[in-house]
């Protein structure tokens, strides 16, 4: 089996791959040559050269405790039926994971058909959000002087979006980071042809608060509002897009959007009673740390201390080490591989959970397995802590 980047000549049987195991059509596969930011790897049969099996990597900058890194969102996973269960994914993945540290990634994300599965590679659960079922009818949103307005291709908002994206993206771990060439679907907004609408809402002062994207579906509780993208600023803009909604009351049933997983969120909502909103945890995806170095050199501290971790990590050879990591002022001030008994042992997959920040480190310890501690002199609550966690992109 031979795993390697694909010639350009071969996009076509990367996207009949897609296209068989997904079941989807061909124009929807990845390989498309204009976007020069999705790697497409293959594995290959030797004997007759037949593509086997497909993963793609997408470059993303995500934030990551203040900083900037370099995310690769995994996507196109697939095989041919009669290639499956030989091998081929996790081949695929090995050559992904030293490719992509190689290449200067610190970290991987991907939506798992199944967790367990993609565990074993070093992926483990991350965002979670809140799904959120409004119903219109018994919606009471805030009585505000703002307003609201529907972009278009030629008022695109452009500059007021990406303004409020901004907060999100600097605000919870895990969040891309957008430039302008990313909002060719606020650029190219045709509402009136494709039925997707953008509303933006404004306070009284004129200051961009809010957006959301939306159209319509008729599924089995009603004529429902999608929203494929919800972001405010602050309890204001929250409410201004309320308001949007409640215009819509008369022909629809319920809105449905997303909310970060926080249960101050819970909080925006003035009318709980008689069913008026529904809130569903959902998981969002699996992180892994793909360079752990950098990761402990680029994370937010508590305080001032010192630790020594040894990683284990099956698939990224650099990454079996042990790190004695100095911070002071929550900042690291160096990080140095050595040979010396370590405080802590944790494993990869563990490790790439409790540095993004999904829960303390005292939970932690009662349901990770993936962790042995040495020294239970140090408080590791300084390394490891509940961050703010969000992901918007879909890949």
């Amino acid at each position: 089996m031979i795993v390697r980047k694909i010639n350009s000549n071969e996009s076509t049987r990367f996207n009949e791959i897609f296209a068989i195991a997904f079941e989807q059509p061909i124009e929807n596969g990845p390989a498309k040559s204009e976007n020069k930011k999705i790697h497409h790897l293959a594995a290959f049969d030797e004997s007759n050269e037949e593509m086997m099996s497909t993963i793609t990597i997408s470059d993303y900058d995500i934030n990551f405790d203040d900083n900037i890194c370099k995310m690769g969102g995994i996507g196109g996973v697939a095989s041919l039926p009669q290639y499956r269960r030989q091998g081929c994914i996790r081949a695929c993945f090995e050559n992904a994971l030293q490719s992509m540290y190689k290449d200067g990634y610190e970290f991987s994300y991907l939506y798992p058909f199944s967790s367990n599965y993609y565990r074993k590679f070093g992926y483990e659960s991350c965002v979670r959000k809140y799904n959120v079922t409004a119903n219109l009818s018994l919606l009471m949103p805030q009585q505000n002087l703002g307003s609201f307005y529907l972009a278009d291709s030629k008022n695109t908002f452009l500059d007021e979006v990406m303004s409020i994206d901004r907060v999100w993206e600097s605000s919870y771990n895990m969040m891309v980071r957008h430039n302008k060439e990313d909002y060719e679907w606020l650029t190219k907004s045709e509402p009136a042809i494709k039925q997707d609408f953008t509303y933006i809402y404004f306070n009284e002062n004129n200051i961009a608060k809010a957006y959301t994207t939306f159209h319509k579906e008729d599924q089995s509780d009603g004529r429902n509002l999608i929203c494929t993208r919800f972001c405010f600023i602050d309890k204001d803009g929250y409410n201004g897009l309320m308001s949007i909604f409640k215009a819509f009351s008369s022909d629809h049933s319920f809105v449905k959007f997303n909310l970060p997983f926080d249960s101050s969120m819970q909080y925006l909502m003035s009318e709980w009673s008689m069913g008026a909103v529904n809130w569903e945890v959902c998981q969002a995806g699996m992180v892994r740390v793909i360079n752990v170095e950098n990761v402990l050199k680029k994370a937010k501290y508590i305080g001032t201390g010192k630790a020594i971790i040894k990683i284990t990590d099956k698939y990224i050879k650099e990454n079996n080490d042990v790190f004695t990591v100095y911070f002071d002022g929550g900042k690291f001030t160096s990080v140095e591989r050595s040979k010396v008994e370590p405080d802590i042992i944790i494993d990869i997959t563990t490790f790439s959970a409790l540095i993004s920040g999904v829960c303390n480190f005292n939970d932690a310890k009662k349901w990770f397995d993936g962790l042995q501690i040495i020294n239970k002199d140090i408080d590791f609550e300084n390394i490891f802590y509940s961050k703010p966690l969000l992901i918007t992109e879909a890949f």
